[in-house]
């Protein structure tokens, strides 16, 4: 009897012990990984929130690995706080208060579409946080450039002309119908599904410039993942500066723009067989 007492005891002092520690280092002593666990942050893009990780942010956590998909001030479970003041640099404030206060290191940083232009942003801010740049079939900017700088000119008046008519220039409606270089294919559930949750997006985030204070990337390493079935013309001008330079790495996917939710898979594998 003392025996199966002494045992009932030292059990209990284990749960109280793990009870005690972070939620995270208990996720992780549950979890058998593969390899080393390392952080995920992924910034999605336009109209979207970090709900359209859904299916990429289960595979890396069934890899062992932390997954960070935070939404933007205004948009997606954050979207009941749109204001006039959001501009480019609350997307990146918001992109740096998830990797400070989760007190994260080595960060592997992933921007999709839009989310190019404010992981810039960080990269140029806090580059001792970040361990790989990950621009997803995005918008590589050089500083002054705001993101309207990569769009045609009529394609910009339009997003503004609409955001003008819908918002009183607060906010560019969600598109209807969804456009078809996302790939998301009309009246199946995915479709649904993303139409349900996109949010209008906030108009000053597209017309504010970056400003860096040093190179794209910060001397970060970096990878373009180039989406290419079909490839999105808005894109040309970023992936055309990215070949110019020597230090990217490139990978191809043969996939839509919209790839995280039509093949989550394919893109998992890229991003965890990063070096």
């Amino acid at each position: 009897m003392s025996s199966r007492r002494h045992f009932i005891k030292n059990l209990a002092a284990l749960s109280t012990l793990s009870a005690a520690l972070p939620l995270a280092a208990r996720a992780q002593t549950q979890s058998s990984p593969t390899s080393k666990a390392r952080n995920y942050v992924l910034a999605h893009g336009s109209w979207h929130g970090g709900w359209c990780w859904q299916a990429v942010a289960a595979i890396l956590r069934e890899q062992g690995h932390r997954v960070f998909t935070p939404s933007y001030t205004g948009m997606g479970d954050r979207a009941h706080l749109i204001n006039k003041n959001i501009t480019i640099d609350t997307f990146i404030e918001d992109l740096i208060q998830v990797i400070n206060t989760e007190e994260l290191e080595d960060v592997i940083l992933v921007g999709h579409s839009f989310g190019g232009i404010p992981i810039t942003g960080v990269a140029d801010r806090i580059p001792e946080k970040i361990g790989h740049l990950v621009y997803f079939d995005s918008i590589v900017l050089e500083s002054g450039k705001s993101a309207f700088s990569n769009y045609p000119k009529a394609d910009a008046d339009a997003r503004i002309a609409a955001a003008s008519k819908a918002t009183n220039g607060l906010a560019v409606p969600v598109p209807n119908p969804l456009p078809e270089a996302w790939g998301i294919k009309a009246n199946t559930p995915e479709y649904d599904w993303v139409e349900r949750r996109l949010t209008p997006h906030p108009l000053a985030s597209y017309t504010t410039a970056l400003e860096l204070n040093n190179p794209i990337g910060n001397n970060r390493p970096k990878t373009y993942i180039s989406c290419t079935e079909p490839e999105l013309a808005v894109l040309a001008d970023s992936k055309a500066l990215v070949k110019s330079q020597k230090d990217w790495g490139w990978v191809d996917l043969a996939a839509p723009h919209e790839a995280h939710i039509t093949h989550p898979k394919e893109l998992s594998q890229i991003l965890l067989d990063l070096a």
